[in-house]
């Protein structure tokens, strides 16, 4: 099987990289220190980049898998079908101590009779699997990642991921954007296929940059200001995502919201390339 190439882009300013605003430089360098990976700066693409690793994906992750629930009325009907004629372990032990056993001669064993409308061919053990039915496990899908933090500032960093596209030799389609975004509540995330960049300056100057929007984005939710501050003006918001991550969100995302993220860059990177 064909080793699949993504390459992870996060977006911040890598002079203020503790910022709600650099949340897709910190995602990395928790991705990295998982993956044992090292950073080198290439000054040709304005970034630091970490060496190319081959890991394996469970390519089950990638699709939402639903089972059917049966109904509590179905699954009495089959337990019934399975449970017709026979006894319970109860019923068995009374019949035992009462002296009523089956009768047993040098050759047959002489069990209760059946009752004339009911087939007396053997039937299959409820935990029987039909062979044809049966699906083997996909084999796992080597994924080949490569983590990049530009070093430009947010505004232009679309400079910086066009130059490692070409030098690396990735297309649009295999790269995934990581950005902070305020329209979502603290921890949400969510995986967006191309489209706009719906106000976010560093998202817009990779579209500007690589000339398309067909691209992967990794949207990690922010928050917004307090409620009794007034963040609708632009001093409000710029001075909430250039503050450094408090200590205990940095908490919050170390054991919950950055595993969440790479779980779910993982199943991205299979479909990006589906």
């Amino acid at each position: 099987m064909a080793t699949k190439r993504v390459l992870l882009v996060g977006l911040g300013n890598y002079t203020h990289p503790q910022t709600r605003h650099s949340i897709g430089l910190l995602l990395l360098d928790y991705i990295a220190s998982q993956l044992n990976l090292t950073w080198s700066k290439k000054k040709s693409i304005h970034a630091y980049t970490t060496q190319s690793i081959t890991i394996y994906i469970d390519p089950s992750l990638s699709s939402k898998q639903t089972q059917t629930k049966q109904s509590k009325k179905e699954k009495k009907a089959k337990k019934k079908r399975w449970d017709f004629g026979s006894e319970s372990d109860e019923d068995t032990e009374r019949n035992i101590i009462n002296g009523d056993t089956t009768e047993q001669d040098e050759n047959n064993l002489i069990g209760p009779s059946l009752p004339q409308n009911i087939s007396s061919a053997p039937i299959s053990p409820p935990n029987t699997v039909d062979p044809r039915k049966f699906k083997p496990k996909p084999d796992p899908v080597p994924l080949e990642l490569t983590l990049l933090k530009p070093l430009l500032l947010m505004n232009h960093s679309g400079k910086s991921v066009s130059k490692a596209v070409r030098e690396l030799g990735f297309s649009h389609t295999n790269i995934i954007i990581i950005h902070d975004d305020m329209q979502r509540e603290f921890g949400k995330i969510s995986i967006k296929n191309g489209g706009s960049a719906n106000g976010h300056n560093g998202v817009k100057s990779v579209i500007d940059h690589l000339k398309t929007d067909e691209f992967r984005r990794l949207r990690i939710g922010i928050g917004r200001p307090p409620g009794e501050i007034n963040d609708k003006t632009h001093d409000i918001v710029t001075d909430f995502v250039l503050s450094r991550v408090p200590h205990n969100e940095m908490e919050t995302y170390n054991s919950d919201i950055f595993p969440r993220c790479k779980d779910e860059l993982f199943k991205a990177s299979i479909q990006t390339l589906q």
